[in-house]
């Protein structure tokens, strides 16, 4: 079975980050999709929170030719001391995601762990075009 990886946030496709050149030669990229999910500005980066009522998130899934090296790489980026850090701000797990054809794929997702109390709602659904109508 393949493996797949949904992002939302700072390793988007149409994002500019360095990191991402660690695993470009692993990823190949599917297309967007939705999750059901909150968003939350978390302060340089955001947190997605699953919600079962309808909200989603957009973002993008990518099929992983090396999910092993990938998954490695990111989890040092998340801050997870390993695939079952529980106490991380963020832990990996898999979920489904909706593409854009319909179908459907399990794939895996950096959620948010802690509290979103506090932390500003994103009323949009792609971190992407909150940060372009964002005011400092």
């Amino acid at each position: 079975m393949a493996d797949y990886l949904f992002v939302y946030g700072t390793l988007r496709k149409n994002y500019d980050l360095k990191l991402k050149n660690k695993v470009a030669a692993h990823v190949q990229y599917v297309g967007q999709g939705k999750v059901g999910a909150s968003l939350y500005d978390i302060g340089r980066y955001p947190g997605a929170i699953r919600d079962s009522k309808g909200t989603e998130v957009i973002g993008d899934l990518f099929l992983l030719t090396d999910p092993e090296r990938v998954l490695k790489v990111l989890d040092k980026y998340e801050g997870l001391s390993g695939p079952e850090d529980k106490t991380a701000e963020f832990v990996r797990k898999k979920t489904n995601v909706r593409l854009r054809t319909g179908e459907t794929k399990k794939a895996w997702i950096y959620w948010y762990n802690f509290d979103p109390s506090g932390k500003v709602k994103i009323r949009h659904k792609d971190y992407l075009n909150y940060l372009k109508n964002k005011t400092i």
